[in-house]
């Protein structure tokens, strides 16, 4: 399997949106996690987060807002200002 650090995929459905970023080491995880904090504090929109691990040093989060949430029309603003400040220009 082929680590990838920092790539992000979204998806979007009718009522659903989801960000997925990959890490390949323990200091990008960290400077996700922080990330999304920061973005949390500062939008004050505090979506499900959910981070997977794929072995010791990789994995990802996935961010996620649903119909249900009253903030599932900011999700797109927070998905932007989350790969802004990663430094991810493009996604899947």
């Amino acid at each position: 399997m082929t680590e990838r650090n920092k790539c992000a995929v979204v998806r979007m459905e009718e009522g659903y949106l989801s960000l997925t970023v990959e890490y390949s080491n323990n200091e990008t995880r960290l400077q996700i996690a922080e990330v999304i904090k920061q973005v949390e504090e500062e939008m004050k929109i505090y979506p499900s987060v959910v981070r997977r691990a794929i072995n010791d040093h990789a994995g990802n989060f996935s961010i996620e807002f649903d119909a249900e949430d009253d903030n599932c029309r900011d999700g797109g603003a927070f998905f932007e200002r989350v790969m802004k400040i990663l430094g991810i220009d493009t996604c899947e």
